[in-house]
């Protein structure tokens, strides 16, 4: 019957198409053997670690753009060739690189709202040739004084293992501000986000990161860190009360300082998807991760909290060298000392103070477009467009350790409607900015932003010269 020679068609084709994804499987080459070229300080061994291929390993050539994009997303390399050719029974793959200068000493100049100063910082981004970084910056500021260290093992005697050691020492002006009781309207210059309480913090921190890349960008790590964290020079505002910080209280007595002194000692997990790529300057791809922090009293921690937080980033290359990048993320924290808390404002919301709104939760977005404007001779610069927007509050008032502003709790704001209270928190802006890259070495040298503040009808300018990330 017809039907039957039809089945007996469609089994032939079947048939012949799984005998020929078999064959294809089967005829994939093997790795013979990893020839690295031209590479002069990052050695070959990193060179094929980064490539993520190995000898022994199926090949074809679709991977090499993979390959590819693996080595330039590295950042070590000006150049990078890939191809393969006949082995024996299987493929020889020949890669090419030309390495970049890995690294630079750099002055940093920079004028943000409430803290100006400048620094100097040495970067390594290809210490031994192994992919290693390593990172020494100080700054003097009128808002942040500090040190910081960091070096960064990428992979531990060519295992998945990755490590990094660190610290940040830091002599900081804090200035707080009253909380926001109204939606609109909140400039500093009005009852509401005016500076309340300056003072000084001493923050001298260490810590050690261990962790493991399980498969293609899947990584778990561990993160034990200590610091010891101190007060001075607590003092009234200019043109503020001492009811603005503790209502009803003595104003013969000097304000009290932000929170507690002692050590803060904590064990942070973190589970990360990665799998952005960086194409001389122009992202792609994604990362996911999800972060879990708690206090160690059992190591000596004055403190008891814990912290959570769930982070996105997503960019897209458009029109070959346009680019949109995407940051989401949500954090929150139980009892969380002032020195853990999550702040708002400045670069982290241009058009705003920096720091002007803390809490223990805070939801955040951020939108960015960047084009290229020209290019000359490895000078490339770079215009881009922004949104910045933020939900941060206090969502309790009890921690014991901390000494809270008057309306810190968003339900505790007493001016406005329901709408006003509960949206006080929320604050957004839009703006303008451009970066200056060397290609040469990778960092951006130049920032400049323009932010406006949407509730606020304010805008503040961000400048950095020199190390700008």
């Amino acid at each position: 019957m017809p039907w039957r020679a039809i089945l007996a068609g469609v089994r032939v084709v079947f048939a012949a198409a799984i005998i020929l994804a078999l064959g294809s499987s089967a005829s994939a080459d093997t790795i013979r053997e990893i020839f690295v070229d031209e590479n002069t300080k990052t050695t070959s061994d990193t060179v094929t670690l980064i490539a993520g291929i190995d000898v022994g390993d199926d090949w074809n050539v679709d991977m090499i753009e993979t390959v590819k994009a693996k080595l330039v997303s590295s950042g070590l390399f000006g150049d990078v060739t890939v191809f393969s050719e006949p082995k024996n029974d299987g493929v020889k793959v020949t890669i090419i690189v030309h390495d970049k200068h890995s690294w630079v000493i750099a002055p940093a100049l920079y004028t943000q709202p409430t803290n100006k100063g400048g620094g100097i910082g040495f970067g390594e981004n290809n210490l031994f040739g192994k992919n290693q970084k390593l990172l020494l910056y100080g700054q003097v500021a009128t808002g942040d004084t500090f040190f910081i260290g960091a070096w960064v093992i990428p992979n531990l005697g060519g295992t998945r293992l990755y490590a990094q050691v660190d610290t940040w020492l830091k002599y900081q002006r804090n200035i707080e501000y009253a909380a926001p009781t109204t939606y609109l309207n909140t400039t500093r210059d009005e009852g509401a986000n005016k500076a309340v309480r300056e003072s000084r913090m001493t923050y001298l921190n260490g810590g050690i990161k261990l962790g493991i890349e399980l498969y293609r960008g899947l990584k778990i790590d561990t993160r034990l860190r200590a610091a010891h964290v101190s007060y001075s020079d607590v003092k009234l505002a200019a043109g503020a009360t001492i009811d603005d910080i503790v209502p009803g209280g003595d104003p013969s007595l000097p304000p009290p300082p932000p929170g507690k002194e002692g050590w803060d000692v904590s064990n942070e997990w973190t589970i990360s998807l990665d799998r952005r790529a960086n194409w001389y300057g122009v992202q792609s791809g994604y990362r996911y991760s999800a972060a879990f922090e708690t206090s160690t009293p059992s190591l000596g921690s004055d403190f008891r909290y814990y912290l959570a937080a769930i982070h996105l980033y997503r960019a897209e290359k458009i029109l070959e060298r346009h680019n949109v990048v995407l940051r989401a993320g949500a954090d929150w924290g139980h009892h969380i000392p002032f020195e853990q808390e999550y702040t708002t404002g400045g670069t982290s919301m241009r058009g705003w103070l920096n720091n002007q709104f803390r809490g223990d939760f805070k939801a955040s977005a951020n939108l960015e477009y960047s084009l290229p404007l020209f290019t000359i001779a490895g000078l490339s610069v770079r215009g881009l467009g922004f949104w910045d927007s933020a939900y941060t509050t206090f969502l309790t008032t009890a921690n014991p350790d901390r000494n809270y502003l008057p309306n810190s709790r968003r339900d505790q704001a007493v001016e406005g409607t329901t709408f006003q209270t509960y949206f006080a928190p929320f604050k957004n802006s839009v703006g303008v900015g451009t970066r200056l890259y060397l290609k040469q070495i990778v960092l951006p040298l130049l920032g400049l932003d323009i932010g406006y503040g949407l509730e606020a009808r304010d805008y503040q300018i961000y400048l950095a010269v020199g190390l700008t990330d």
